[in-house]
């Protein structure tokens, strides 16, 4: 899906950047580029045509590359102490992959060389957790911080936010891609589906966690539909056919794109180009539609200011909320948001929640006669 949406994007005269992380290394394959097992260029840019290049992240690679090398400080993203350790010898953690892929992303970013950068990301998972990156290592470096707890040590990569300069122009960076993640005018979700329970349901809880991440999602492709014809395939579109349903109904206020399961391996820039034909029907595979904006905090009075938080598919009883200073937590299931509050909001108590419709919203209130 990303490929042939890279694909037909550079096909308009976008330059186009396709970014790829995790251990798969599927992309390459996608656009016929045959490469040994574990060996060959690693974490380098490849170029497909003029307008397309392809970069699947290697994280010992860019570990290698950046460390202690004074552009990024990457020596500061796994604590103190580790100045005469090698990059060989670094252990290459969730959190280390996550926060040099947000690195590399930002870099092309500020090269300003490409006109679209489109982010394969390997699942629902790994894509939260690359949204919540920054907002995490804020947590544990706060929690360093607090002067109630003077002896705790913070975590894996909290250190990458505070202390040396290096660390500083880290957590810099990071927080300047972490906006244009969070920017809806700048950067939309895409995601795929397929017709069965299992699929439908997991779509549900995505739409959901990103909605309440702050991430905007521009459409939902159901991938995989059995295509038009008689025996199995009918058989297997009756079977498809409830979960279609419900997909259109339960994201009938977001874009729907359907698209039926290819008889061969899309591979090569020929399947490909067919594939995005068929899934964008010509239209512009970037602006698609207008993802819905994104809620947050406004004042509604004097002393007086309201959290609102778009929740689809949720129920009052499916939110769990608290709040310790100015901090205020919302968790929906296992995933949980922590929202730093503005000083001038956080001196106020905590008045009410309430859902309407699919928006959470909270209020924070002056207490009369205070």
């Amino acid at each position: 899906m990303a490929a042939a949406t890279a694909l037909a994007a550079s096909r308009r005269g976008l330059r186009t950047m396709l970014l790829s992380f995790g251990t798969s290394r599927g992309l390459g394959t996608a656009f016929g580029l045959e490469a040994p097992l574990f060996s060959g260029p690693r974490g380098v840019p490849v170029g497909i045509n003029d307008q397309l290049s392809l970069h699947e992240v290697d994280v010992a690679e860019e570990l290698r590359l950046g460390w202690n090398s004074g552009q990024g400080g990457l020596a500061a993203l796994v604590g103190s102490g580790l100045e005469r350790v090698s990059a060989e010898e670094v252990a290459v953690t969730a959190e280390a992959a996550h926060i040099v892929t947000l690195l590399r992303l930002g870099e092309y970013v500020r090269e300003q060389r490409h006109d679209l950068i489109v982010v394969d990301c390997p699942s629902t998972s790994e894509a939260l957790q690359l949204l919540n990156t920054v907002s995490a290592m804020s947590w544990y470096a706060r929690k360093q911080q607090a002067p109630t707890q003077p002896g705790r040590k913070a975590r894996l990569l909290a250190a990458s936010l505070h202390g040396a300069e290096a660390s500083l122009e880290v957590r810099d960076r990071l927080k300047a891609v972490d906006e244009l993640l969070h920017n809806p005018e700048v950067t939309t979700l895409r995601l795929v589906t397929s017709a069965d329970t299992a699929s439908v349901q997991e779509t549900q809880r995505a739409y959901t966690f990103f909605n309440l991440h702050g991430a905007a999602v521009d459409c939902v492709v159901i991938n995989r539909l059995a295509p038009d014809g008689e025996g199995a395939d009918a058989e297997l579109s009756r079977v498809q056919q409830p979960h279609v349903e419900k997909l259109r109904g339960v994201f009938s206020g977001v874009l729907l794109l359907e698209v039926s399961r290819q008889v061969g391996d899309v591979v090569g820039e020929v399947p490909l180009e067919a594939f995005a034909e068929q899934l964008y029907q010509g239209e512009d595979p970037v602006r698609l539609g207008e993802p819905q904006p994104l809620l947050g905090l406004r004042k509604d009075a004097v002393d007086a200011y309201l959290l609102e938080v778009r929740l689809p598919f949720v129920t009052k009883g499916e939110v769990e909320l608290s709040r310790r200073g100015e901090e205020f937590v919302i968790q929906v299931g296992g995933v949980r948001r922590n929202v730093v509050l503005p000083r001038m909001v956080a001196q106020l108590p905590t008045s009410g929640a309430r859902m309407e419709g699919d928006r959470l919203i909270v209020s924070f209130q002056k207490e009369r006669g205070v």
